[in-house]
């Protein structure tokens, strides 16, 4: 059974910030993932080489940050020799953001620590400006329509 959140927590903007942040690390790992198997398996798709990057990046990165997590967590619990921060920094940078942030999410790990959440804040917001450039700006529209719409996009 789910623990009872108290009233302090219901007040708390920051809760409401969590669900809908880790909601959306979710969304986008899952789109992601769709765009690029949309991508290989419909013909006549095409993706913008930066956007192909940055979607491959994103899911291995994800998967490679959320592991890392979940072992320097295991190591702090055992005291034996960490991950540093740097690494776990970087990863996200590179485009790992959703599954960092998921992975201090599942293993409540490194939440307490205020250094390390500002910048873990400042990188989900850089790659947030990055989508919304990518989206508003750049191609990505169009391949969202393509995708969607079973055209070709333009690039």
């Amino acid at each position: 059974m789910a623990r009872r959140r108290t009233w302090i927590e219901w007040l708390n903007p920051m809760t409401r910030v969590h669900r809908w942040l880790t909601f959306a690390s979710i969304l986008w790992l899952m789109i992601a993932i769709s765009l690029l198997v949309a991508v290989l398996i419909r013909k006549g798709i095409r993706l913008s080489a930066f956007f192909a990057i940055y979607l491959v990046l994103t899911i291995g990165c994800s998967i490679v940050a959320f592991v890392l997590y979940g072992v320097d967590k295991r190591k702090a619990v055992r005291d034996r020799p960490r991950i540093s921060e740097r690494t776990l920094h970087v990863i996200a940078l590179i485009g790992g953001w959703p599954g960092a942030y998921l992975g201090s999410r599942v293993f409540r790990h490194k939440s307490s620590k205020m250094s390390f959440r500002v910048v873990s804040w400042v990188i989900v917001v850089i790659h947030l400006l990055i989508l919304c450039y990518g989206i508003v700006v750049g191609s990505w529209w169009e391949t969202f329509k393509a995708i969607l719409f079973s055209t070709s996009a333009s690039e």
